[in-house]
């Protein structure tokens, strides 16, 4: 049984020193920190949203999981769908994996959220629906930004088709790149409470800043858990699984291709010497055993490679 834990809890913080074993960059504890605590969250989604704190009325979680518990990557989801205030659905993700179809992704999980018209209702019912990504990397290589927010818009004038389909980014990997003005917001500040590495930084920023507070007692304490620290383990050994099957699946397609061009170059060479000895052009092929131009003028001419 989890400690059952309230956003007033006092503990002792202040004496916590050395490095955050499972951060919130890992995404199952990012999940139980911000499930088991509704303040918390409030606070996280203040700063997303840039709306107040006091605006929050209700706060959903629509997929809640039981903590602690072995999770199936085919049917888990640790992305948190919430509805707020009773009037708006949000995806919210922590994602720290590969992020080449982060795109298409999330437009996935957008789409199926904005879809929640029910049956004889009309379309003035589809409530707004909002994906937040939270991602410690960019998923544009050429466009990259802290903090973005994307909706639909004509092409040529930016005209908004809509504000009730969004995704939103917070790229951690751009915290250095803010400016030095808006380095004291919330969102800047909760970026920088997620990428923390060692409980001094989270002791002394809950201390400057009290919304960070529920966040970091909840860190704490779930930490000590010792089934949320196996499930902690579990997430950091799918992503390095991942990431070896991919640098071995790059490198055999390297080996693969390289094999592959050999046995062609190999296979064109023999054909373009049988041509030559069929043609009864003997000179030829001798120099062309020494001279590369000379050789692939004559694949060219052939036909055995394509001219550039």
């Amino acid at each position: 049984m989890l400690t059952n834990l309230r956003s007033n809890s006092t503990q002792p913080l202040d004496n916590l020193t050395g490095p955050v074993r499972y951060g919130l960059t890992n995404d199952y504890m990012f999940r139980a920190v911000f499930q088991n605590s509704e303040e918390a969250l409030r606070h996280l989604l203040s700063a997303l949203l840039d709306i107040p704190y006091e605006d929050i009325l209700s706060c959903e979680i629509r997929n809640p999981i039981v903590l602690g518990e072995t999770i199936d990557d085919k049917t888990c989801v640790l992305d948190i769908r919430l509805l707020l205030n009773h009037n708006r659905l949000i995806n919210l993700e922590m994602q720290t994996g590969h992020l080449k179809h982060w795109a298409n992704r999330s437009l996935y999980y957008l789409a199926r959220l904005y879809c929640n018209i029910r049956r004889g209702e009309d379309y003035s019912s589809i409530m707004p629906a909002l994906h937040i990504g939270i991602l410690t990397g960019s998923p544009f290589q050429e466009y990259r930004r802290f903090y973005s927010r994307y909706f639909m818009a004509e092409e040529e004038t930016g005209h908004i088709f809509s504000r009730n389909f969004c995704a939103c980014v917070l790229d951690l990997s751009q915290l250095e790149n803010v400016p030095i003005e808006e380095r004291d917001s919330e969102l800047y500040n909760w970026a920088k409470f997620f990428q923390a590495t060692t409980w001094e930084e989270i002791c002394m920023l809950s201390r400057e800043k009290d919304y960070l507070s529920a966040a970091a007692v909840n860190l704490y304490m779930l930490s000590e858990e010792e089934k949320i620290q196996l499930q902690c383990e579990a997430r950091e050994r799918y992503y390095m699984d991942m990431n070896t099957y991919r640098v071995e699946g790059i490198e055999q397609g390297i080996q693969q291709g390289i094999q592959q061009g050999i046995e062609q170059g190999i296979s064109r060479i023999n054909e373009l010497n049988q041509r030559l000895v069929t043609d009864g052009r003997f000179d030829e092929l001798k120099r062309s055993l020494s001279d590369p131009d000379l050789q692939q003028n004559l694949l060219k001419e052939y036909g055995l490679v394509t001219a550039k």
